[in-house]
């Protein structure tokens, strides 16, 4: 879903903007150490949001950036891309035991969205783990890195199928009452060409509340 670097067979073409920098955002941080284990669980609960933003990708084949709206309902997600323009490059839902993939006005469809994505893009990723991974949340066998202040800095998730993947955080704020990321860095580690930016601008509840 979230890595899309269509390179074989699909092929968004030429209308994305090639940007692979983000600039400059603004970063807070805590006053304080904060609780690692109730900050975790937090996130834990926080499984009905939208995320916007953009993600760039980059690939041995291409690199392009798209802006991003993301909508997490439990296990339920719906991913949009847009060019810079609008254009509808892509979208992607996903439900327990289904998954569907629009783009090039062709539609994908499988019993899960990895399965689906490593079809089309050939990555192997656990695509249901990425929900938890953009908030920062991490699982007890990971590889953990945190800050002064016990944010994640870094992790390398030990699921199956993770352990190729390293994500890199940066940029936190305060979204109400939790610290969420809102710089990510995904990079594969056994292929190290093929990376994941993702900066985000806004997170919201489900109620739309601009968080």
């Amino acid at each position: 879903m979230y890595q899309l670097v269509f390179h074989r067979p699909l092929k968004i073409g030429l209308a994305l903007l090639m940007i692979f920098l983000f600039g400059c955002t603004s970063t807070q941080v805590p006053q304080q150490e904060i609780d690692r284990q109730a900050h975790q669980s937090k996130l834990a609960d926080y499984d009905h949001w939208v995320m916007k933003g953009r993600m760039a990708f980059k690939s041995p084949e291409e690199k392009f950036s798209a802006y991003m709206n993301w909508e997490q309902q439990e296990q339920v997600f719906q991913l949009n891309l847009n060019s810079f323009i609008g254009t509808s490059l892509m979208q992607m839902e996903g439900y327990p035991g289904f998954a569907k993939l629009e783009a090039d006005d062709k539609v994908y469809t499988d019993k899960n969205a990895s399965l689906l994505i490593k079809r089309i893009t050939g990555w192997n990723i656990p695509v249901e783990k990425l929900a938890l991974w953009v908030k920062g949340q991490v699982e007890e066998e990971d590889n953990v890195t945190v800050d002064q202040f016990g944010l994640v800095t870094s992790l390398e998730p030990q699921c199956e199928n993770c352990t190729r993947w390293r994500l890199d955080y940066s940029k936190y704020k305060l979204v109400n009452d939790l610290w969420l990321p809102h710089q990510i860095e995904l990079q594969n580690m056994t292929q190290k060409e093929n990376q994941i930016k993702i900066r985000i601008s806004s997170w919201q509840n489900s109620s739309g509340k601009e968080k």
